[in-house]
């Protein structure tokens, strides 16, 4: 298992890549429509249309957008158009249902994952104390570790003298089954 810091930094890593994914999701599968302007405020920004990508060209208000585009349909198209099979075009739009149950549930990935990182924070040592008690409690600490070893090394000790023992009374047990003549093995 890893530090609380090492996760910490995996998290926030995988809540950028969660961002990233989300904002990348949302552009190539909204339907593009423009937004409708509230109609109880007067002073509304007049909407406007997308701006194809890699084009430098001014945002145009989505009525005049939409004219052309009418004009445009109204032309026929070039006899070597084949737009349905340019690999280089979006993806279609998904349907508002679906685009709507995807945007809940990036949504609740990107709040769990926030959940997950702010447990790891109140998790990390020292948050809420200060750095007299922090260091305080180092030193409490350290008495306690050493107080552990020399318990350890009592214990260590302890063991060696009861081996010690127990081979003395294996010795004079085998030496009462077989005398002084200890079999060959």
């Amino acid at each position: 298992m890893a530090d609380i810091l090492t996760q910490l930094q995996t998290c926030l890593d995988q809540l950028a890549t969660q961002f990233y994914a989300t904002i990348g999701y949302l552009n190539t599968y909204h339907d593009h429509s423009p937004a409708i302007p509230p109609s109880d405020v007067p002073d509304a920004a007049p909407q406007l249309a997308k701006i194809p990508k890699n084009q430098h060209a001014h945002p145009v208000p989505a009525t005049a957008a939409a004219q052309a585009k009418a004009a445009e349909q109204a032309s026929p198209p070039p006899a070597n158009a084949s737009a349905a099979n340019d690999p280089n075009a979006p993806p279609p739009p998904d349907s508002p249902r679906t685009f709507a149950a995807r945007q809940r549930e990036l949504a609740r990935d990107l709040i769990i994952k926030e959940q997950q990182i702010e447990y790891l924070i109140k998790e990390l040592p020292g948050i809420g104390s200060s750095e007299e008690e922090q260091e305080k409690r180092i030193q409490e600490l350290g008495k306690e570790l050493r107080d552990v070893g020399e318990e350890k090394e009592r214990k260590v000790q302890e063991l060696k003298a009861l081996g010690r023992r127990l081979e003395k009374v294996l010795g004079a047990i085998e030496t009462g089954i077989y005398g002084d003549e200890i079999p060959q093995r």
